[in-house]
């Protein structure tokens, strides 16, 4: 299988533990989520659901709308582009590198979110380069580097299977039709 390939479903797996991760602390007693109403642009899940609205701390990733798959699926491609290279070779990341990985984490994700920009709705603490950033706001792109390299370790240890998440996610690869 292509490298190309396997990125991508490293991808799709990653983007699943990011949502996990971000929906764990929202975890209620009941084994709910305390909820969070967003809105649907994924006009077959809408159909399918008869709304708008979706509550995507009661979703799986794979439950979400494809407009909110997006943003954990776009943010675990750039760091598994960051890391897969070096982990491949065996090659440890050195401090200064998880600072550029880091830095490149950030700057992929304020192409992905324009919004921040703007006066009314952004957000001027992250609309600015990594550097300038908060010390807790770079903890956070630094927080994606380490999952991303245990994602590529745990398929170079055999303990991932690319094929299943392939047919999962209806992903195609370039050296063989799924």
């Amino acid at each position: 299988m292509d490298d190309k390939t396997i990125k991508n479903a490293l991808s799709y797996a990653l983007g699943a533990d990011l949502h996990e991760a971000w929906r764990a602390p929202r975890k209620l007693e009941d084994g709910t989520f305390e909820p969070r109403i967003k809105k649907s642009k994924d006009e077959a899940w809408n159909a399918s659901h008869g709304t708008d609205e979706v509550d995507i701390a009661n979703c799986s990733f794979e439950q979400l709308p494809s407009n909110w798959q997006y943003e954990n699926l776009e943010a675990a491609r750039v760091a598994i582009e960051q890391v897969y290279d070096k982990t491949m070779n065996g090659e440890p990341i050195m401090p200064e590198e998880l600072e550029q990985m880091a830095a490149n984490i950030h700057e992929e994700w304020l192409k992905r979110n324009s919004w921040v920009y703007d006066p009314n709705y952004g957000d001027p603490k992250l609309a600015v380069s990594y550097e300038q950033l908060s010390k807790e706001e770079q903890a956070k792109d630094k927080a994606q580097v380490g999952p991303a390299q245990a994602k590529v370790q745990a398929y170079l240890n055999g303990l991932i299977d690319i094929e299943s998440i392939c047919e999962q996610y209806g992903i195609q690869s370039s050296s063989k039709k799924l």
